[in-house]
This record gives structure tokens, C-alpha cells and sequence, in this order.
């Protein structure tokens, strides 16, 4: 994908997401004379995001939930290619019908190209309300295709949502998502929500703060199967502070404690 140096613009966003485009990746090579090195370039044409979304493009075997070398067979779609494409599809023209226009094209990239278009001359409260979508939309078509790096999956909550394990993170790009398709019983709506360079800080800072507090020792948690004989029926008065068992040699002690001030006084 296109790495930019400057911040990405609505046409930026959407030309990446419409129209094939070119991604330029510079790396070193060792210099002709061998003295050291010197910088190339190498060039490739990437598909338009809503295409690849749209031909249910698979990542590679490198890519988390990617396809495996093997003989086994593989499905015939990605799922989650095709609900994200039918999303950001009726999100569009939810926006174009919004703006008090009717959709002049039935295929996504057209009608995206058509509600840039009513963005320039919509209000500034529509403008932003678009650029947000319009940025949430690209940040989801990156994560989903995911053919040029993996997405990682911490074992986390959703900030928004509250769901664990549906987060997907790109952590080269520095966006991240949430695949969370809510609830219909408890008539919750599906998450999808999205960070970009200037919030993924917030969503590091909230996998750090939950894995830092996962990581104590919960009281109730079971026995820590110490090696120390364990009463047939514990003294519940004493627990371990550590796991929360009233059999392990840490409560076994405490109440040792307790026997010997007791006998003293």
C-alpha cells in the first residue's frame, strides 16, 4: 500500500479506496562498486481498495486468518470482505441520500466518487462528517485485504464495544479496528469502530492499562497447586492473597499465624 509522508487528504482517501494506484517502496541495495550502499525504489500497482474488497481477495499465508499451504480446500469467499464492502456500499449512499441527493450509480467505487463530489460543496459539518467516514471506510478495506502485512489480534476488549478478540491492528500503518457484529438478541448494533495515526495512541493506551491490571493476581482465582498438604475442608476465614484459595501453603500459613498469636496471648 501507498506510504504517505504528509498527511492524507479526502482525495487522498478516496482515490486509494476508487482507483488503482501506485505503491513506491524504497529500500537499500549494495552500491555497483561495493563500497556501500545506496537507496532503490521498487514499484508496484496496487487494485483499488472497493476492488479488492469486491473480488474477495485472500491475504497471503503470512497474514493472520489467511489461507494455509496444504491440501486442504479453501473457501470460495472471504465473508468479511464481502460484509465490509456491502457496509461501506450502503453507508455511501445513506450519505448521498442525506446530502439530499439520489445515487447516480449502483457500483461503490462511483458512487464514492460521487459523494467526494458533494463534499466540496456541502457544509462544514457534513464535510467533516464525511472525511470521518470516508477515513473510517479506508482504515477497514486496509485491515480486511491485509495483502501486504498481517493484522495483529491482541487478546483484548474493545474500548467502544467491550468485546474481546476483535480487534485487528495494523501496527506498520498505525490504524486499528474492531470486527465486532454486535448482538441481535440484545438488540446491539455491530461495533466497527475505527483508529487512525492521531488516535491509536488512546487504543495502545487502553491495551496497555488492561493487560497491566489482567496481569495481578486475582482473588478468587483458584488453587496455585502448591506442594504443601491441603486441609479436606479449608478454613475459608483465610485466603491467599495471591490466588484466593484457602488451601494453598500461603492461606496455610497465615492461619499458622493466627494459631501461634492466638496461643501467645
Amino acid at each position: 500500500m501507498t506510504k504517505h509522508r504528509q498527511p492524507m487528504q479526502l482525495a487522498d482517501y478516496v482515490h486509494e479506496l476508487a482507483n488503482t494506484h501506485h505503491h513506491v517502496e524504497t529500500y537499500q541495495t549494495r552500491s555497483p562498486t561495493g563500497t556501500g550502499f545506496i537507496d532503490a525504489r521498487h514499484a508496484t500497482t496496487v487494485p483499488a481498495l472497493l476492488a479488492q474488497l469486491a473480488n474477495n481477495d485472500t491475504p497471503s499465508a503470512t497474514v493472520e486468518e489467511g489461507p494455509r499451504p496444504g491440501f486442504a480446500s479453501k473457501p470460495a469467499a472471504r465473508l468479511d470482505a464481502l460484509v465490509a464492502l456491502t457496509d461501506i456500499d450502503l453507508e455511501i449512499n445513506r450519505w448521498i441520500l442525506d446530502i439530499g441527493e439520489q445515487p447516480r450509480h449502483l457500483d461503490t467505487p462511483n458512487a464514492l466518487r460521487q459523494l467526494h463530489g458533494l463534499a466540496a460543496s456541502s457544509d462544514a459539518l457534513t464535510r467533516r462528517g464525511i472525511e470521518r467516514d470516508v477515513r473510517r471506510w479506508w482504515t477497514r478495506a486496509r485491515i480486511v485485504t491485509g495483502w501486504d502485512s498481517p493484522a495483529w489480534t491482541p487478546d483484548n476488549t474493545c474500548p467502544s464495544c467491550g468485546e474481546r478478540g476483535t480487534l485487528r491492528i495494523r501496527l506498520a500503518d498505525h490504524i486499528g479496528m474492531c470486527t465486532g457484529r454486535g448482538d441481535e438478541e440484545k438488540r446491539r448494533e455491530p461495533c466497527g469502530a475505527t483508529w487512525g495515526t492521531h488516535t491509536i495512541g488512546l487504543l495502545a493506551d487502553h491495551i496497555r492499562a488492561e493487560s497491566e491490571s489482567e496481569s495481578q493476581p486475582r482473588v478468587g482465582a483458584g488453587p496455585c497447586w502448591c506442594p504443601v498438604p491441603k486441609p479436606v475442608v479449608p478454613d475459608l476465614s483465610r485466603l491467599c492473597p495471591g490466588c484466593g484459595s484457602a488451601r494453598c501453603r500461603h492461606a496455610l500459613g497465615a492461619r499458622l499465624l493466627d494459631t501461634i498469636r492466638a496461643s501467645a496471648s
